[in-house]
C-alpha cells in the first residue's frame, strides 16, 4: 500500500489532503496517516500547507490559521 500511496501522489502538483488520499485509497484516515507519517520520516513525502508552501520549513505551524482551517497536504518529495 505504501507504493500505491506514493504512486497516487506522484503527479499531484499541489499534493492531496489526508481525506482526499483516504477516499482515493478507500482506506481509513488513521491507517493512511500512519503510512504518510512513515513516508515523511523516510523522506519520500513532504508536508505542505494549503497554500502549497512546505510546512516543515515554516516555523509557524502552531500558529497557522490557514493550516488549522484546511489542514496539511502531502506530496512526493521533489528529486534534486
Amino acid at each position: 500500500m505504501l507504493k500505491q500511496l506514493v504512486d497516487l501522489l506522484e503527479n499531484k502538483e499541489n499534493g492531496l489532503s489526508l481525506s482526499e488520499i483516504s477516499r482515493a485509497m478507500k482506506a481509513q484516515p488513521s491507517a493512511v496517516l500512519s503510512m504518510i507519517d512513515l513516508l515523511v520520516q523516510k523522506g519520500k513525502l513532504i508536508e505542505i500547507g494549503p497554500d502549497g508552501k512546505c510546512c516543515t520549513t515554516c516555523g509557524a505551524q502552531s500558529d497557522c490559521n490557514l493550516l488549522a482551517a484546511r489542514g496539511k497536504r502531502y506530496m512526493v518529495k521533489p528529486q534534486n
